[in-house]
């Protein structure tokens, strides 16, 4: 198993530098709240340890924001070939037959593109929903959080994710039919 497939190449169209930009501007808002998290625990220990007082609402942020750190950084790992996948199959055909192992990237990765289309196509109508009636998780008088923001960052994220993921069939499919993309 490989956790570094083919990485994307610095400018490889049109496209592919703000998509890019995209991709690294999500994984850093991803870490930033990663960031954010840390400081909201130890917040939550501080507090429960020398004030009797822990923050509430961790538990609902901590379980709403792992889901947008996911989204968030997901397209990156894509598009920087970082994603964990077997590589026996490929590794064997790109010696011996180079333009079938780009051919199957290019399935592979069209693939995902489409998984991930469908899952922001899915989402999409929840998002919405959760937005026009005010869905929130939490205790009504004691802590709420909008849940839209985080279904938002889901279909964001998974659109993205299918972009870079098309992005990288094109150009292996490209690189199966010969050319040099």
């Amino acid at each position: 198993m490989s956790l570094r497939a083919e990485p994307a190449p610095a400018a490889a169209g049109p496209v592919s530098r703000p998509l890019a930009a995209v991709s690294r501007g999500a994984a850093a808002a991803g870490s930033l709240l990663v960031l954010a998290l840390v400081l909201l625990v130890d917040a939550d220990i501080l507090g429960r340890e020398l004030l009797a007082a822990p923050v509430r609402g961790t538990s609902e942020l901590l379980a709403l924001s792992i889901v947008a750190i996911l989204f968030l950084q997901l397209p990156e790992t894509v598009r920087a070939g970082r994603l964990a996948r077997s590589e026996l199959l490929l590794d064997r055909l790109r010696t011996r037959r180079p333009r079938l192992a780009h051919a199957l990237d290019a399935a592979i990765h069209g693939l995902g593109a489409a998984v991930f289309l469908l899952l922001a196509i899915a989402v999409a109508p929840a998002a919405l929903e959760a937005w026009r009636e005010g869905l929130y998780v939490g205790a009504a008088g004691d802590f709420t959080a909008p849940i839209w923001p985080v279904r938002l960052v889901t279909v964001a994220g998974a659109a993205l994710t299918a972009l870079v993921f098309a992005e990288i069939a094109l150009r292996a499919l490209g690189r199966a039919l010969g050319s040099r993309s």
